[in-house]
């Protein structure tokens, strides 16, 4: 019998479950159960398109998506953007370039919440 290890994302976050909802990381799920009770609406992993399918010398191009950790809104508009990050998780270049392409399509700026594993606290700073 072969018993198989389970494998961690890409930047070895430990993925967890918390009221039925699987959070890609720690930082993930202390950040919902921070925001849980607001009374604001909130989205998790909503996807929003930053770039349109598009063809060129006829070969398409799929549409590029960007999907930020939690957003929130007042009513239906979109009020706040945030992406957690765990640690000393740094921004990839590839992760702030589709950050800075949904900032310029919906002109809302991103917070990053970076967590310290050491307090369970989190800071908040827009990108």
């Amino acid at each position: 019998m072969v018993i198989r290890k389970r494998r961690r994302g890409k930047y070895n976050a430990q993925p967890v479950v918390i009221d039925g909802i699987r959070f890609a990381s720690k930082a993930e799920g202390a950040y919902y159960m921070l925001i849980r009770n607001k009374p604001q609406k909130v989205t998790i992993q909503e996807s929003f398109e930053i770039l349109s399918a598009f063809k060129i010398n006829g070969k398409r191009y799929s549409a590029r998506k960007y999907k930020p950790d939690f957003c929130f809104y007042d009513g239906e508009k979109l009020a706040k953007v945030v992406d957690v990050k765990g640690g000393n998780a740094t921004l990839t270049t590839d992760a702030r370039l589709r950050m800075l392409l949904f900032m310029i399509r919906y002109k809302i700026p991103i917070t990053i919440a970076r967590y310290d594993y050491h307090t369970g606290l989190f800071t908040e700073e827009q990108l």
